[in-house]
């Protein structure tokens, strides 16, 4: 069960627009179902900005060459899309 506490801002950075792209372009890229299923549905935004406050801790500092990060990023999604 999943418990959503609520979004912290400040933690997430919500006005770094290159970290929302990254989870976004790697949302895309490795689970474009979700992806669709979200965009369709019209909550993309929604859904991003959950898997951002999740992903805030691995893109501090974001390296987009680092493919380690984007192994993190992908398990961690992989985690969310369990869960929703």
């Amino acid at each position: 069960m999943r418990i959503h506490c609520p979004i912290n801002y400040n933690t997430i950075y919500m006005t770094d627009s290159i970290g929302y792209d990254y989870v976004k372009l790697v949302l895309e890229e490795e689970f474009l179902r979700a992806y669709l299923r979200f965009s369709n549905h019209g909550i993309l935004h929604y859904e991003l900005t959950n898997i951002l406050e999740l992903c805030a801790p691995l893109i501090k500092g974001l390296d987009e060459d680092d493919r380690f990060l984007k192994y993190e990023v992908i398990g961690t999604i992989a985690d969310y899309l369990q869960e929703v």
